[in-house]
């Protein structure tokens, strides 16, 4: 199981947008379908990602296609912290964790 913070779930939407408009409703769809699985995946694999502690110890990140997931491991799920774009800079689009 997963959660997502504020700031995830307004890239988890903001991504499905671009894509939709981008790229059509079934790509959108696709898209979002294969990022939930991924993100169930890490939920129950949560050290496939890689620790990235230029961000703040106990940070993952996990590469998706074209977006990056920063998260965090707890008890029984993960916490879902930023879905960037793997061209951002991920330092700029992270404040005190």
């Amino acid at each position: 199981m997963y959660k997502l913070s504020n700031l995830a779930a307004e890239d988890f939407a903001g991504i499905y947008e671009y894509t939709l408009l981008n790229f059509g409703d079934v790509q959108a769809d696709t898209y979002a379908d294969a990022l939930d699985k991924t993100l169930n995946l890490l939920s129950e694999s949560p050290l496939m990602g890689y620790e990235c502690t230029e961000i703040a110890n106990n940070i993952r990140r996990h590469d998706h296609q074209k977006h990056a997931i920063f998260y965090r491991q707890r008890g029984s799920d993960i916490f879902v912290i930023r879905i960037l774009h793997r061209q951002m800079e991920p330092a700029k689009h992270f404040f005190e964790l």
